[in-house]
């Protein structure tokens, strides 16, 4: 055997030896770090950590692993670290949760018993008194993508009316933030969430309905499959019924009442959503 064909032979060894070896690096470091539990940005990272502190030390203990909690900067961002599988666990948007199951190898775990139900909000003294009255005017949102926005979009549809022409529909980051352009002229109405509305703690005398949107299926707790079938099924069984104990209170702070399983009833309620998101996505309207 020649001297090179050894030479070439020795150097692919190595050469496998290093990519097995990061390889193997990769798997251990994957297992030494905490699951990741991803949270949909609709509030400040401040308010999401202290909601949903609790529920992250909760499946910190159910799964004997630790549990580090995370938001993102906005919902695209949350969306993309969904879809790579940066999330071993997530609490999202409707919608995002139906595509995370669709195409991301994400497991249903749980939804609140409570529906999300959309509203159009205004400020008591706001001289908008019917839904035609939005119409030349701004309306803010927490964010692009978020639920609520893809609602208020086929509403504002329905209506004959034009984005940007009929009504100019504004995101500001999060439901604090549209809430606080409502209160400082910068919009004149806002979509937000009965349950928002309770986490915000915003007295029912800081705001008027304008309109009710039709209920949603709620924001969606789900599992990445590595996660594995059985654990998954066993921690979807313990998370819902600590909703319903030791856990209670935590849930009704959320305004979530209590959890159940995601029906398939649910899931398709949610494909409407779905196509909407594509549509805009394609033609880069989102």
């Amino acid at each position: 055997m020649s001297a090179s064909l050894i030479s070439r032979r020795q150097t692919l060894a190595r050469l496998s030896g290093l990519f097995f070896g990061a390889a193997l690096a990769r798997q251990r470091a994957r297992a030494a770090a905490p699951h990741l539990f991803g949270v949909v940005p609709y509030l400040s990272a401040r308010k999401l950590a202290e909601l949903y502190e609790p529920l992250r030390a909760w499946f910190a203990t159910a799964l004997a692993q630790p549990v580090a909690l995370e938001s993102a900067p906005d919902y695209s961002v949350h969306f993309a670290r969904t879809a790579v599988g940066e999330y071993d666990l997530i609490a999202t948007s409707p919608y995002f949760g139906r595509i995370a199951q669709l195409r991301h190898a994400m497991v249903g775990l749980a939804r609140p018993t409570t529906d999300l139900e959309p509203l159009l909000i205004v400020l008591p003294t706001s001289p908008l008194q019917t839904l035609t009255d939005l119409k030349g005017r701004t309306l803010a949102t927490s964010d692009r993508w978020a639920n609520l926005t893809l609602a208020a979009r086929r509403l504002l549809r329905e209506l004959g009316w034009t984005i940007g022409v009929d009504v100019r529909l504004i995101a500001t980051g999060s439901h604090a933030n549209s809430l606080a352009h409502l209160r400082q002229g910068l919009a004149d109405a806002a979509v937000v969430s009965v349950t928002t509305l309770k986490q915000l703690d915003l007295p029912e005398s800081g705001y008027r309905i304008l309109h009710r949107l039709p209920p949603t299926p709620p924001l969606l707790y789900l599992a990445h499959a590595r996660l594995g079938e059985a654990r998954i099924a066993a921690l979807a069984d313990a998370f819902q019924q600590w909703s319903r104990s030791d856990g209670q209170e935590h849930f009704a702070r959320l305004g979530h009442g209590v959890l159940r399983p995601i029906t398939d009833a649910d899931w398709q309620a949610l494909d409407g959503f779905v196509a909407e998101f594509d549509r805009l996505n394609e033609g880069g309207n989102l």
